[in-house]
């Protein structure tokens, strides 16, 4: 099982993160923790891995400790529940798409704008 401990085995990564992404991530990664928290006790006898749930829950909690330590040991579990996070976050924004479109925008602006031997 992985390590309650932040401050546990393996190398330490610094959290220098902003306020305002610390509020942030506190804010989702308790969101996403309740999540898992209802479906372990709500739908536990549907699950297929509660063994999972359970670790990602810790996972969270190792996360939310962080924040607050501004260190962490990163384990499997962590990196495996923020890499999804990230990308569930990533597809309901749509972040490809605005991507896209923020690329061909921006690029078009850049072509349409006075060079300095125009002006």
């Amino acid at each position: 099982m992985a390590d309650e401990n932040p401050m546990g085995r393996g190398a330490a990564v610094a959290l220098d993160l902003p306020t305002d992404q610390v509020r942030f991530l506190r804010g989702t990664f308790e969101s996403a923790q309740e999540g898992v928290r209802d479906e372990l006790t709500e739908h536990l006898d549907q699950l297929d891995d509660p063994d999972r749930l359970r670790r990602e829950d810790a996972a969270y909690g190792r996360l939310l400790t962080a924040l607050d330590e501004c260190v962490i040991v990163p384990d499997t579990d962590v990196r495996a529940v923020v890499r999804d996070l990230a990308q569930v976050i990533d597809q309901g924004n749509e972040h490809g798409r605005v991507v896209f479109e923020h690329e061909a925008l921006h690029g078009l602006v850049a072509l349409l704008e006075p060079n300095e031997a125009e002006s």
